[in-house]
């Protein structure tokens, strides 16, 4: 039509279309697609184009064979059985052996600043191990995210993270001095702590990210959640639900494959020890000079110490809750406590 219309713009007139070209076909066709269409498989639209037109004189092109069939005669085609696609991803062989870890900053409810969720999960069974909100992505919120954690299943064999300097820069396998107060704490607690080059290296807790957000910010909206208690009640609901669904890409349900691990003794966990080194571990460490009347200067204020020779003293804090002041730096038990405090 542009081409007959710029051969003469001032005397052209449109013609009739034609008629209605998307009715139904006569019946001859009909009965051929009905005989032809079940005799493919995948189907020939160009096939059945020419065979349509030399047994049927019924003239149309491949495409608009192909949108009729589809349109009136659908059932008519084979559909080819669906496909289970193969993954091949590795997973560790034992549970316990790793966890991966990871945090999400995201506008998890309405608020005046945006939300952090703290998770875990273990790279053999899929099991979601820990999981928490947290007002911002600090060392300390981390700690009490891996206390509880190790508390209710255990201590693993390694950890997971990614580079953030929060975690330290470089893994502690090879027994070099730790780079961060987290890789000075796992190491304490004989944790490995391994660190992921990319994000797609720790795939599997960056996926349980992609899970939560699409589905606890419907949940927390549908509830109206507006306080931290509220959301981190809906949360540990929809941790336990993810930990009962069938994963798809093992074919196992988390929390039967974590336990059959466990009871089988294949698990690579160890107890989390007593509470008093678990305080002493999982702690933030500052130092502070002694001052002349045996006294130290804390948060705004000076604190009182059993007197000591030393001018140096280390402070062992658990931010908002408590503090010791001892004589020098921990290792793996607690030194001479000077000084306990409740904050």
């Amino acid at each position: 039509m542009r081409t007959a219309w710029l051969r003469d713009r001032t005397g052209y007139q449109p013609r009739p279309s034609g008629g209605d070209h998307d009715g139904v076909w006569p019946q001859p066709v009909h009965r051929f697609l009905e005989g032809f269409l079940p005799l493919q498989n995948p189907p020939n639209y160009q096939l059945v184009a020419d065979e349509m037109e030399r047994l049927c004189g019924f003239r149309r092109a491949r495409s608009s064979v192909e949108a009729y069939v589809k349109k009136h005669l659908a059932g008519l085609v084979p559909c080819a059985p669906r496909r289970v696609r193969p993954y091949r991803r590795f997973r560790c062989a034992h549970a316990g052996e790793l966890w991966q870890h990871d945090s999400s900053i995201h506008q998890w409810w309405p608020a005046a600043a945006k939300q952090t969720l703290l998770l875990s999960v273990d790279d053999h069974s899929r099991l979601i191990v820990g999981g928490r909100f947290v007002r911002s992505d600090t060392t300390w919120n981390h700690f009490c995210h891996f206390r509880g954690a190790f508390e209710q299943h255990g201590v693993p064999a390694a950890v997971y993270t990614d580079g953030l300097s929060l975690f330290g820069a470089s893994s502690t396998d090879d027994k070099s001095d730790p780079r961060s107060e987290f890789q000075r704490a796992l190491s304490a607690l004989g944790v490995a702590h391994r660190v992921a080059p990319t994000p797609q290296a720790k795939g599997k807790i960056e996926r349980r990210f992609g899970t939560f957000q699409k589905r606890m910010v419907t949940l927390l909206a549908h509830a109206g959640a507006i306080t931290w208690a509220e959301a981190d009640a809906i949360l540990q609901m929809e941790i336990a639900r993810q930990n009962r669904t069938r994963c798809r890409t093992t074919d196992e349900v988390p929390q039967e494959a974590w336990e059959r691990s466990c009871s089988t003794g294949r698990g690579l966990l160890q107890p989390a020890g007593p509470a008093s080194l678990l305080d002493l571990h999982f702690s933030l460490r500052c130092s502070r000079r002694v001052n002349n009347d045996n006294t130290v200067d804390f948060l705004g204020e000076n604190w009182e110490l059993t007197p000591t020779s030393r001018r140096t003293v280390t402070l062992v804090h658990h931010p908002e809750v408590r503090f010791w002041i001892v004589a020098e730096p921990p290792k793996l038990i607690w030194p001479t406590v000077l000084g306990a405090y409740s904050l």
